[in-house]
């Protein structure tokens, strides 16, 4: 009864969350992104909403109910990226998928195609032998447009990791993060993308995160998105597996 209030206050807070919180996309791939004001031709509000399923691998493995949400804004130089991804499943009262994620970035482009940047990212997901971690780094971000159709985003940070892991003591470590995105449109509204998220702790317990993509378009503003996440930690308690994978379908409403 306890870890359903937890569920239930975990889930509301979320929807708070990425509703009073906003969010920065990327740069238009055209030849005129290299200018400093890459943002130009995009609205400054604007977001996806997607529902769809997902298949789990590792310490859990179930079908589950998915939602991954974004809203997006960004003015001049100023942008700020947020998302919210949850999964659940409940099996004959037993649950075997519970897992939140909300990530928030706010950035500052000082020069073309360069800026800096506050990440924040909160991870709650007790199959993975935690009852949360939280992440928040500043650093410094480059992406590169390597022709019109192909874009690669390098960032690195350092900052703090916020853990409590089941069964230990709640813990503060420091960390630095690693992250690159490969983007490619491979048709005027369709693309793919990989990208590769390390966390390095001080105490050894880095997590590693790969989330490859695939977007299409079917009708209007709505879309298929497909995507694979999987997820590695070093240090895991007894009983969990250090290899985690999320397989999700969703449909995806831009607006």
């Amino acid at each position: 009864m306890a870890y359903q209030k937890i569920s239930l206050l975990g889930i509301v807070g979320a929807l708070i969350l990425v509703s009073n919180t906003v969010e920065a996309d990327e740069p238009v791939i055209t030849s005129s992104a290299v200018s400093s004001d890459a943002f130009a031709k995009k609205p400054e509000w604007s977001g996806t909403v997607g529902l769809g399923f997902s298949s789990s691998t590792g310490t859990s493995q179930a079908l589950n109910l998915n939602s991954d949400d974004s809203l997006l804004w960004h003015r001049l130089r100023w942008s700020n990226q947020s998302k919210l991804l949850y999964n659940y499943s409940n099996s004959q009262g037993e649950v075997s998928a519970d897992r939140l994620n909300i990530g928030n970035q706010t950035r500052y482009d000082f020069a073309a195609q360069q800026y800096i940047f506050g990440n924040l990212n909160y991870d709650r997901n007790h199959f993975d032998g935690y009852y949360f971690r939280a992440d928040q780094t500043l650093g410094y971000g480059h992406y590169f447009i390597l022709n019109p159709a192909s874009l690669l985003t390098l960032e690195a940070g350092v900052g703090a990791r916020e853990s409590h892991r089941i069964g230990g003591n709640y813990s503060t470590q420091p960390i630095a993060r690693l992250y690159g995105k490969y983007l490619w449109k491979f048709s005027p509204h369709a693309h793919l993308s990989e990208a590769v998220d390390a966390i390095l702790a001080e105490n050894g317990a880095n997590t590693y995160n790969s989330i490859f993509a695939v977007t299409s378009p079917l009708y209007g503003a709505l879309n298929l998105r497909l995507a694979f996440i999987a997820t590695y930690n070093t240090k895991v308690q007894t009983g969990y597996k250090p290899l985690n994978t999320l397989t999700t379908i969703n449909l995806a409403y831009d607006f």
